[in-house]
This record gives C-alpha cells, sequence and structure tokens, in this order.
C-alpha cells in the first residue's frame, strides 16, 4: 500500500490497521470523503493520531488501504456470484452481477459512494488496474466455459470492450446525486447490450439447426 509506513505483523498491530481503515470507511461515510482527515479518524478509531502514523504516512494511504479492501470484497463477490451461475445464459449472468455491484455500492450508509463521486481525485491506479484485471479473467473464464455458444474472433479484444462500455456507465450513474433513471433500467440496457455484442456471433443448437433447415 503506498504510504504505509510499516507492515502489521503481530495480531495487535493487525487490529490497529484493520480500526483504521473500518475508521476510514466511516468517517468518509459521514464527512465527506474532502473533509475527512487522520484527526477524524483517528479518533473514530478510538487511537492517538501518533499512533495512525506509525502504520499510514496520510489520509490518502489511509484511502488507498480502504480502497484495497474494497476491491477485494468487489472480487469476491463477482467470483461467488459467477460460480453460482456459470451455467446460465450471457443476459441472466449480466444481470446478476450487476444486481449484485450496483446493491454493494449502494450500501446504507456507506463509503463506497463517495468515492465513486470522488473517482478522479483517488490515487490508485494499482488498485483499480488489478481489479481489472479481476473482472477480466471472471469473464474470461465465462467465455471459454461457453465457448460453443459465442463466436468470439478476438478474446482479449472483446474482453475490453464488454468490461470498459460497463464500468463507465456504472461509475457515472452512481456518481450522479438524483439519477433520472431507475438503477434496474441501466442493469437492463447493460445486459441487453453486452448480450447483443456477444451474440453477433452465436450458434446456439437451435439456431444451427433453423440455419440447416433454410439451406434445404
Amino acid at each position: 500500500i503506498r504510504g504505509m509506513r510499516k507492515k502489521p505483523l503481530q495480531t495487535r498491530s493487525r487490529q490497529m490497521v484493520d480500526a483504521l481503515v473500518e475508521a476510514t470507511a466511516q468517517t468518509i461515510a459521514e464527512l465527506g470523503l474532502p473533509d475527512t482527515t487522520t484527526n477524524h479518524i483517528a479518533a473514530r478509531a478510538g487511537v492517538s493520531v501518533g499512533s495512525l502514523y506509525q502504520y499510514f504516512d496520510s489520509k490518502e494511504a489511509l484511502v488507498s488501504a480502504l480502497l484495497d479492501r474494497i476491491s477485494a470484497e468487489l472480487a469476491q463477490l463477482v467470483d461467488r456470484r459467477l460460480n453460482a451461475t456459470m451455467d446460465r445464459d450471457v443476459h441472466t449472468v449480466t444481470t446478476d452481477l450487476l444486481t449484485a455491484v450496483f446493491e454493494f455500492m449502494q450500501q446504507d450508509k456507506s463509503c463506497h459512494l463517495e468515492l465513486v463521486r470522488n473517482w478522479q481525485q483517488l490515487r490508485s491506479p494499482r488498485t483499480i488496474l488489478a481489479l481489472e484485471r479481476h473482472m477480466l479473467e471472471a469473464c474470461r473464464q465465462y467465455l471459454l466455459r461457453h465457448h460453443d455458444a459465442f463466436r468470439v474472433q478476438n478474446l482479449p479484444a472483446a474482453l475490453f470492450v464488454v468490461l470498459s462500455s460497463t464500468l463507465y456507465p456504472i461509475v457515472h450513474y452512481l456518481s450522479q446525486p438524483r439519477p433520472y433513471l431507475r438503477r434496474e433500467e441501466v442493469i437492463a440496457s447493460l445486459s441487453d447490450m453486452i448480450a447483443s455484442y456477444l451474440g453477433t456471433g452465436t450458434k446456439t443448437p437451435a439456431k444451427r439447426a433453423a440455419r440447416k433447415l433454410r439451406r434445404r
């Protein structure tokens, strides 16, 4: 973690670091990211500012640690939901995953929305890149599992398009204080878009049979 002074090796130090990261999340949810300070975080965690600085050299380092935690939780969520729906069609899988992601980001009294609304101020490209790679791999596993149903000429390019065309609308929607669309409308439209894109070369048994009949 950028800005972390030392790794917590003992149980007590790990507990303190966990408490500081949780306090960061709670303080951001209450005060907002711009108004959150290390003094606020230390007070909420019940430690001195000096103790905080033993492990983190700045508010940015604490936010980076929080982003790492959120990224790991989001990756685990995607894995669980995808494993449970791996054999379903792409539209169903996409709808389920997007619903889970939106629910995760819109939890009550969560700092997630505040972080999304200040996304451009966050300095954690490593965390973002790691999450993107995890998402790409999860999508790749699904497409490989259903390689008979999809005729994807360039798998890396297809994955890049799917992920890129999904992430921005999610971030843009969540960044709006009062979205003019319902969450379900966004999820349905994204699912339709992805299913249509990946279905361009779809060859299901039914379609193959129908094509053979037309040729006769």
